[in-house]
């Protein structure tokens, strides 16, 4: 049997043991249940937010209640406009919490506590434009032409964003992509390290490398978690995608279709180096306890990289963002925040992922040397630099 066959049946047995398990399940629930409930909790407790209560009390001109609806309107809220005899039975209105605001005589506004300042511009708006039209008529000049002179004059937003040519939506879409490459990283390169260590303890190992190579034995480890991990993520992605379906009011930032493939890219690839990697240094563990202590370098590399990829948002074009995107250990962070920022020309990931490609087959050669000679040690912690004289000697 080829070794690719040995690889791709050591991933089949990886996937259908930890499909299996209930820790994958339940972690596949929590996700999709976070991230539906991120998406969808603000809109149920935001319900009643757009409906406020407005009383009125004093000298009220007769057209106050119908510019207040007419100032609601415009800022997307709905406003319930109360007429109370007495001031009062106003103020005790809102001290009851009947009325979000009191007008009084359409010249002072009354709160229980806080000011609404949403709230408060539409009263505000509301009296300023009952008093204009007062005294537009006053002054003899007719609806139309008072409608004329205080029309509102169109102003465009525009939002420049940290960089000149990158838009807010690129630098929120690359944020997020640093995240969830992050995490995901993270998560599926430490279930790696944590299965290697616990075959290695529970003696499962012995069997496995009685038919299979350790290089292919670690391959194949990591191409099935990275399998099922890759899943998870899509499944989890299509439930928060349905979410948002149902929820008009959350707003995603536009990505173009070719960085979401490049996010999937540097996915594989990063994950791909990190979990050789912590593969690799798993073996060296004889206990669970001692597994996060010997994939301590790496994890400090992948916070460093993750932390770059957050300066690398401000500053794409500059030549350390452009180096870090082609240093294997931080390119799988960097490279697609700069291609999410336009930053990039189309060579460079195609190069950038050749450069990572290449360095994953030198950590498969170099990981399973240190798999092959660690896994079924037993006893103290390993250490790369005693294997390495023990080798040399």
């Amino acid at each position: 049997m080829s070794g690719l066959a040995q690889t791709w049946l050591v991933a089949v047995r990886e996937m259908r043991e930890r499909s299996r398990s209930r820790a994958f399940r339940a972690s596949l629930l929590v996700m999709i249940v976070a991230v539906v409930g991120v998406i969808v909790l603000p809109s149920l407790v935001d319900t009643g937010a757009g409906t406020k209560d407005v009383g009125l009390a004093g000298s009220v001109p007769s057209e106050l209640p119908r510019a207040i609806e007419e100032q609601s309107d415009a800022v997307g809220v709905t406003a319930r406009v109360r007429r109370y005899g007495s001031l009062a039975a106003g103020e005790a209105a809102v001290r009851n919490g009947d009325v979000d605001v009191l007008i009084v005589d359409a010249q002072q506004l009354e709160w229980r506590s806080r000011t609404d300042e949403q709230l408060q511009a539409v009263a505000t708006g509301a009296i300023q434009l009952v008093a204009v039209r007062s005294r537009a008529e006053a002054a003899g000049i007719g609806p139309d032409t008072l409608a004329a002179l205080v029309a509102p004059v169109p102003v465009e937003n525009v939002e420049l964003g940290l960089v000149a040519g990158r838009s807010p939506d690129d630098e929120t879409a690359a944020l997020i992509m640093a995240v969830l490459l992050f995490l995901a990283i993270t998560t599926y390169g430490s279930l790696v390290l944590s299965g290697v260590v616990e075959e290695k303890t529970s003696r499962v190992v012995e069997v496995l490398l009685a038919r299979v190579p350790a290089r292919n034995l670690l391959a194949g480890k990591v191409a099935g978690i990275g399998v099922l991990g890759l899943g998870q993520v899509a499944v989890t992605a299509l439930a928060a995608l349905a979410a948002i379906a149902l929820v008009d009011s959350f707003d995603v930032p536009a990505a173009r279709g070719s960085v979401i493939a490049w996010a999937v890219v540097w996915f594989v690839l990063g994950y791909a180096l990190y979990a050789m990697a912590y593969g690799a240094l798993g073996s060296l563990a004889s206990r669970t306890e001692d597994a996060q202590s010997v994939a301590g370098p790496v994890t400090v590399v992948l916070i460093v990289a993750y932390f770059g990829s957050f300066a690398a948002i401000g500053s794409p074009d500059s030549p350390w963002a452009t180096l870090l995107s082609f240093f294997p250990p931080t390119a799988p962070l960097v490279m697609p925040e700069r291609i999410a920022m336009g930053a990039t020309a189309w060579w460079e990931p195609v190069a950038a992922s050749a450069v990572t490609v290449a360095a994953i087959a030198a950590l498969v050669q170099l990981g399973g040397w240190v798999y092959a000679r660690a896994v079924l040690h037993t006893g103290p912690t390993l250490k790369l630099r005693d294997m390495w004289h023990d080798s040399a000697g």
